[in-house]
């Protein structure tokens, strides 16, 4: 709800732990009023996420986690953006940075078992855009108790990362 936000402009990038929770939880007729608010967001570009979590998400086991893709799609065919030049270029730095060894371990794991990690795009991204008039913030359920989770490897990077819930607080929405 406007006037409610201390976050002003800044955008929401979801993982796919937070999509999956939203699809696996926010039932669509019990939470009607947290889908209007939610579909608004995405719609508007203030929730968005990357193309290596579409992918994720396209290679889930459960169906409603598969279809959030295209509902999303729908909303905003850009919820999902390829990574830009500066992104990709602070992705290789991630992979090269000796001090997130754990995080490239798991990362480069799934990479040898053919997927790609969504971690470091997500990071990328809210990284690229907090150096830019507009902040970012990353949206995850995981925790920050292992160095090589999302919120571990934001902090290292100077990058604000929160969960669903805080997500929900920042931007106002009561239910």
């Amino acid at each position: 709800m406007p006037g409610n936000d201390p976050h002003g402009d800044e955008w929401y990038i979801l993982d796919s732990s937070t999509i999956s929770e939203i699809f696996r939880s926010y039932y669509q007729d019990q939470f009607p009023s947290f889908w209007e608010r939610l579909n608004e967001s995405v719609r508007t570009g203030r929730v968005v996420s990357v193309r290596a979590v579409q992918i994720e998400l396209e290679n889930a086991s459960r169906p409603e986690i598969v279809n959030s893709v295209g509902y999303l799609r729908d909303l905003n065919p850009r919820f999902f953006s390829d990574p830009d030049e500066q992104e990709q270029s602070l992705v290789r730095e991630m992979l090269n940075d000796p001090s997130l060894s754990a995080a490239n371990n798991r990362w480069r794991e799934k990479a040898n078992r053919g997927t790609e990690d969504a971690d470091p795009y997500l990071i990328a991204k809210a990284r690229v855009q907090n150096l830019s008039l507009t902040g970012a913030t990353v949206v995850t359920q995981e925790q920050a108790d292992n160095p090589s989770n999302i919120p571990a490897v934001c902090q290292r990077f100077g990058v604000r990362c929160i969960n669903l819930r805080q997500m929900m607080s920042d931007l106002g929405w009561r239910f």
